[in-house]
């Protein structure tokens, strides 16, 4: 068992409008609960956590795209949980994108490392810049 599984990937929305999950992927590892279709309402906010799997070497990292409720923007929010060697042992560090844009939806990542017996996190939020 990886230090890195079960590592939480969260979304938070305070957009003022509703997304929908219209992807979500495990490119290295799985993960788990952000499936497809899942709606994510305004002032709400929906959680996954992600594993490893044989041959990752203890690491994960995928994305998840969101849309909004009108289909007209999507926003797509990566995630990767790297652990300390190739046995998978903590900490396991996170790390993803600053800061993604669509329009004036603006997607803010704060990644948090794990401790040493710990998982790690990293949490999106959803605001809209006033342009």
């Amino acid at each position: 068992m990886s230090c890195c599984d079960a590592s939480l990937v969260k979304i938070v929305n305070n957009s003022g409008t509703d997304f929908t999950v219209t992807a979500s992927d495990g490119t290295v590892g799985n993960l788990h609960d952000l499936d497809k279709g899942t709606t994510i309402a305004d002032q709400s906010s929906a959680s996954g956590t992600a594993y490893s799997s044989g041959g990752t070497e203890g690491n994960c990292s995928g994305y998840v795209t969101v849309t909004t409720a009108n289909g007209s923007y999507s926003l797509k929010l990566a995630y990767g949980f790297t652990a300390a060697n190739k046995r998978g042992s903590c900490p396991c560090t996170a790390s993803s994108q600053d800061q993604v844009t669509a329009a004036n939806y603006v997607a803010t990542a704060v990644a948090t490392t794990g401790s040493s017996d710990g998982t790690a996190s990293t949490v999106w939020t959803i605001t809209t810049q006033l342009t």
